[in-house]
């Protein structure tokens, strides 16, 4: 291993509250060749404090794996795994999907690993994860026993650690597609294309929400391959299903006759330009869902970010009728809870009308929110009523 780092009075104030990062300027000692890195950092006192992942081209210079002054081996991430595992008592059944691995959720910061229906699809994000991807790998193996096991290296954030885009099968029975279960409905996931790893799995409780507020007419905004039209579906006369991509809504489709849902409308449009033209068409909906990509994917983009999710707010109430239902989200970390509220708060005003809040989401059990580390609270959502 390389020489310990040192951290400075800040960044042991950040590690001593329990955070799991260290930015680059509360590091002394760091040099390039360190770079995929598992090192040890020092306190004041000289004493190993910490070990974690380092990247040379981050400003996250260490990711901690272990406030501990013994070396992290196999045996420790074999266990760390096997506690990912316990957190999700069992649900990793024959036909479910589940993250069983999420990153500093599960103290295993930049490894992603997601169960399909007998598939493991993995992610390494960071540098130290992709230099131990083998040792990984073999551990999840083991330890769920899946049919096969891919590695889907596509994710921008491996651009931004100088890692290449790559995915491919790593051992087992090939299995590009599968049909996974979800609150009892049926969907196909992709394990080498589309979003993510295939499904948005932290949007798996949320869709079971929104259905008990489904009725009338819904509209289903940024739909992807129909997670919240499916749900919907089963209490609404009729889902309007909007996404601007084409191959997303092939696939929503073929959801819809897996379960044999009728009453789903697939849209190909632009959001920001069919919800004013809905508007002027003079349509109505008993309830909107809003789940737009992350509009601020770092702090400089919070400007337009916040315009983006007013306008799509302000859009969304003008087409419910008094007494329906807006389901908003966001998934950009740096756009707060706090955030999301004052623009469903100022749109109301703009428009005359008062919400009312029904109740609060976020992202699934398993995406695991640490306190000490606010980063992991991605996901967060309101449910209001809109008179």
């Amino acid at each position: 291993m390389p020489a310990p780092l040192k951290l400075t009075p800040k960044g042991e104030r950040r590690l001593r509250q329990g955070h799991l990062w260290i930015y680059r300027d509360e590091i002394q000692g760091a040099k390039p060749e360190m770079h995929g890195s598992m090192v040890a950092v020092n306190d004041s006192s000289q004493k190993i404090f910490a070990h974690g992942f380092y990247s040379h081209k981050s400003k996250i210079a260490v990711r901690i794996i272990t406030r501990s002054a013994q070396v992290p081996d196999r045996s420790f991430f074999r266990e760390a795994i096997r506690a990912a595992g316990l957190r999700r008592k069992g649900k990793a059944g024959k036909n479910s999907g589940v993250r069983l691995v999420n990153a500093e959720g599960d103290f295993l910061p930049g490894l992603i690993a997601d169960w399909y229906a007998g598939q493991i699809v993995v992610q390494c994000l960071v540098p130290g994860v992709d230099v131990l991807r083998e040792m990984f790998a073999e551990l999840l193996w083991d330890e769920f026993q899946p049919e096969g096991l891919w590695f889907r290296n596509d994710s921008s954030m491996r651009e931004l650690e100088g890692l290449a885009l790559e995915k491919f099968m790593w051992r087992g029975k090939e299995t590009p597609e599968v049909v996974i279960e979800e609150n009892g409905l049926k969907f196909l996931v992709s394990l080498s294309e589309g979003h993510k790893t295939g499904w948005y799995l932290d949007q798996a409780e949320n869709h079971l929400r929104a259905k008990a507020f489904a009725r009338g007419r819904c509209l289903d905004a940024f739909c992807f391959q129909g997670g919240f039209a499916l749900h919907l579906a089963a209490g609404a006369e009729e889902v309007v299903a909007v996404d601007s991509s084409q191959p997303a809504l092939s696939v929503l489709e073929r959801n819809c006759e897996l379960n044999r849902v009728k009453n789903v409308l697939p849209v190909r449009a632009n959001i920001f330009e069919i919800l004013p033209e809905l508007h002027k068409r003079g349509e109505k909906f008993e309830l909107v869902v809003l789940d737009p990509p992350p509009f601020a994917k770092s702090r400089k983009d919070l400007g337009s970010a916040a315009k983006g999710y007013a306008e799509l707010n302000r859009r969304a109430i003008s087409l419910l009728n008094p007494g329906g239902i807006l389901i908003s989200y966001s998934c950009s970390f740096h756009f707060a809870l706090p955030d999301l509220m004052e623009v469903v708060r100022k749109a109301c005003g703009e428009l005359g009308r008062q919400a009312r809040l029904i109740e609060f989401h976020t992202q699934a059990q398993d995406h695991p929110i640490l306190f000490n580390t606010p980063e992991t609270w991605y996901l967060k959502g309101v449910v209001a009523e809109v008179d």
